[in-house]
């Protein structure tokens, strides 16, 4: 069955100037059959019929039915059935013949993407079965638009007009229907929009060798209907293995832990039996290809050049992005943003990464904010924080409804938490140092204290918690937040 939309649109490549009337256009449609009888009921199928035929038709009950007429029937007839009006000189057998070839290309279609999903070749080779079909490179994006898998090895610049503006946006549709790119006679591309699980998904085939037919729209619609499939029942198919091997264990429990799987307890013991202990602290990053291109063997080649460059990391594709844990601390955050932006920019990436937190609560949020910041890296010279996005826009960010400790500076938790253990004054001193305008002497007087003691205070919160108060960059707006939210965790 073919809907009749497609059939008059391969008909309009035919005919330029093709006259129709269809008023139920995604009405499907059975192989074609000439006209009997005026009286016969033909139902969902394709008629071929000469005008003085249509005219004699008994039974107007045939909205079903769609007639391609050779030849202009009464004017009445176009208001009451569907019709496509051939020229008056076409013969019936030529009509007959082009619309088998019609259903017959696209059930040899069909079951060649259906041969592809069945035998378990992969996704790659799915795409790759469907770009020979349709002649066109196709491209399997994820939900922030990088190519996950692609027909052939062609370039990705070809998909990078559909994927880096807002033409699918603007374009969108429900899922499970082809959308268009450009204009309806002239399309620069269709999409079709699929979920499996938790991930969205975007088939794109773009109009590179040839121009895109109404017969793509259905190859497209039916390759979505096998890929969704595959994806469902063999979620792994994007992934090969890594060359440093010695983390795959390491991967695969984070995978669990941030997906919330039912293996959670098995991969808190995996780690702490390979050294990663919860008492650590871990930085969470998320990272993503300037060009687009996060295919499984691109992917890959980047985690193991992010593992080699960063001892004590683990990284692999995870949430459309390449997600990086990296064993670090509070005190070497600028260092390690210093190293990761001459990593970024030697090898076209951006990134975005969360603060380091110890242990292994709240991932999944931390991801979160990696991936915020992420959004943001390419006006960060390649490597945005979370704190830096939050600092331009906190309004939007709270919002986002993140655990408190997660949006109050990490030095002012630590330093809020040494001071119950230790009976100290640090954040009494931070606090009261800010709320005067940074004037020491003042501050000094309103504690209580000698000078040199405030100023060795200042010292030790520097040294000891990585905050500079004396810093002209540092931020009053997340300080004060900050000062605010520790309070209310108390």
């Amino acid at each position: 069955m073919i809907q009749k939309e497609f059939i008059r649109n391969e008909l309009r490549y035919r005919y330029p100037h093709l006259q129709d009337s269809i008023r139920t256009p995604e009405q499907p449609v059975g192989r074609p059959l000439l006209f009997e009888r005026a009286a016969k009921k033909y139902g969902a199928r394709i008629v071929i019929c000469f005008a003085d035929d249509l005219n004699t038709l008994q039974d107007t009950s045939q909205s079903d039915t769609l007639f391609l007429c050779i030849g202009t029937p009464d004017e009445s007839h176009l208001l009451k059935y569907d019709i496509c009006v051939l020229p008056a000189e076409e013969q019936t057998s030529a009509v007959l013949n082009f619309i088998q070839r019609l259903f017959d290309r696209l059930d040899d279609w069909t079951q060649s993407l259906r041969q592809a999903a069945e035998t378990g070749e992969g996704v790659e080779e799915l795409l790759f079965r469907a770009g020979e079909i349709l002649q066109n490179p196709v491209a399997l994006l994820d939900e922030r638009g990088h190519i996950v898998a692609q027909s052939d090895s062609m370039d990705t610049t070809i998909f990078a007009h559909a994927i880096h503006s807002d033409n699918m946006q603007r374009h969108a549709c429900s899922e499970g229907h082809v959308g268009m790119i450009g204009k309806r006679a002239e399309p620069e591309a269709i999409f079709v929009t699929l979920t499996s699980g938790e991930a969205s998904y975007t088939l794109l085939c773009a109009a590179s060798e040839r121009p895109l037919y109404a017969s793509d729209e259905i190859v497209l619609d039916s390759l979505a209907g096998f890929l969704r499939l595959m994806l469902s029942e063999r979620a792994n198919r994007f992934f090969v293995t890594q060359e440093r091997r010695e983390n795959s264990k390491v991967s695969s429990a984070f995978r669990s832990l941030l997906t919330n799987d039912e293996q959670q307890s098995a991969a808190l013991a995996t780690l702490e039996e390979l050294g990663w202990l919860d008492s650590d602290e871990y930085a969470i990053l998320a990272i993503e290809p300037l060009n687009g291109d996060l295919r499984a063997a691109q992917a890959n080649a980047i985690c193991n050049l992010f593992e080699s460059a960063f001892e004590g990391s683990c990284a692999f594709s995870l949430a459309s992005v390449i997600t990086a844990v990296i064993r670090t601390d509070l005190l070497e955050s600028d260092h390690l943003v210093h190293a990761l932006r001459s990593f970024a920019a030697e090898n076209k990436l951006l990134i975005g990464i969360c603060e380091p937190y110890a242990g292994f609560s709240l991932l999944q949020d931390r991801l979160k904010q990696a991936k915020l910041a992420l959004d943001h890296a390419g006006a960060y010279d390649g490597v945005a924080r979370f704190f830096d996005v939050m600092e331009s826009d906190p309004a939007s960010i709270l919002k986002l409804e993140f655990p408190k400790e997660l949006l109050c500076l990490r030095s002012v938790l630590d330093m809020a938490r040494y001071d119950r253990q230790h009976e100290t004054n640090y954040l009494e001193t931070a606090e009261q140092y800010v709320a005067n305008h940074f004037n020491a002497v003042k501050t000094a007087g309103e504690l209580f204290i000698h000078r040199s003691t405030f100023l060795y205070r200042l010292e030790r919160i520097k040294a000891q918690f990585g905050l500079d108060l004396d810093d002209r960059n540092i931020s009053l707006l997340l300080l004060l937040l900050s000062f605010r939210i520790v309070k209310e965790l108390r």
